[in-house]
């Protein structure tokens, strides 16, 4: 659905986006995730063709069109990351509008307020939506002539938790649909639910592109045992090295070992065999967005 090859986009003497090259297949939640200033919005603008790449390649759909060209728009839809309506003008009048605008009838504006819920607020004035109501408005404009491809940049990063759960839930019943999306965000927390993957962007630059399958696994890779023990004792090296299990300590009472292949519980054994008095222990795993800021680190160490 979207092909971006070696994209470079400066603004003078910045460099917004840095040989980024990804694919996003049909029917995928595809995501951008990144630090602020990382290049999320300026590369999904270069998708949309609201700016021009110095260097590099875009093609979109089947037919692989430039983002340039109307017949790739007919397809598109796009929520930004601030909107506003005109004043004054009612939900129905806003959605008729843009609706006029690409030559839709007036059942694409009741199939688009339906398509967000937003029916029975038709007639109320769009500037006083909530954040969450003016969001839904923005991805009905978006719906408007059904496109494949959605691109939505920082979709929740106004919103509620309460409306950034309705507004999770409406991509997710879209992607069912078949719909391709194209998200971005600065928390992984914000996509792990909907994304199928995720680009990872530092400093313009491509760091990472994974599966949230693959970065659950290496979550699961990365889980440890911390064993305290009632009081410092140094026959507790001594067991676990005759066990062979990997150890590292932490203080004169804290043990860590790897959490997986049954090795935790192993190294609780041996210490009880070993008459080695444990105080507590506890699984420790990190989160997904550590994961992610762990990538993150790793690049501006390199920068």
């Amino acid at each position: 659905m979207i092909h971006a090859e070696h994209l470079v986009k400066r603004f003078g003497a910045v460099t917004a986006v840095d040989g980024v090259s990804f694919d996003v297949h049909p029917g995928e939640t595809f995501a951008l995730i990144g630090p602020n200033g990382a290049g999320k919005t300026t590369t999904l603008k270069l998708l949309l063709g609201l700016a021009r790449q110095d260097s590099g390649r875009i093609t979109l759909g089947t037919r692989g069109l430039a983002p340039t060209d109307a017949r790739a728009r007919e397809d598109l839809g796009y929520v930004p990351q601030r909107v506003e309506f005109p004043p004054g003008r009612t939900v129905a009048e806003v959605l008729g509008f843009f609706a006029t605008l690409r030559g839709l009838p007036p059942s694409a504006t009741a199939r688009a307020l339906e398509r967000v819920g937003l029916t029975a607020l038709a007639g109320r004035r769009a500037s006083e939506l909530s954040g969450g109501y003016t969001q839904r408005l923005s991805l009905a404009q978006a719906l408007l002539g059904d496109p494949g491809l959605l691109v939505l940049d920082e979709p929740t990063a106004s919103l509620d938790p309460e409306a950034t759960f309705e507004f999770r839930s409406l991509l997710q019943r879209l992607a069912a649909e078949g719909k391709t999306i194209v998200l971005s965000s600065h928390l992984l927390s914000e996509v792990e639910r909907v994304a199928d993957r995720v680009l990872i962007l530092v400093g313009g630059r491509r760091v990472a592109i994974e599966t949230l399958a693959d970065l659950r696994a290496r979550q699961m890779r990365a889980t440890r045992l911390s064993i305290e023990l009632a009081v410092p004792d140094p026959r507790a090296s001594a067991a676990l090295q005759r066990l062979a299990v990997a150890f590292t300590t932490a203080g004169e009472r804290r043990l860590i070992v790897n959490g997986t292949n049954g090795d935790g519980v192993h190294a609780l054994e041996a210490l009880r065999s070993a008459g080695i008095a444990v105080r507590s222990f506890e699984m420790e795993r990190p989160t997904l967005e550590e994961l992610f800021l762990e990538h993150v680190r790793t690049e501006r160490s390199r920068g």
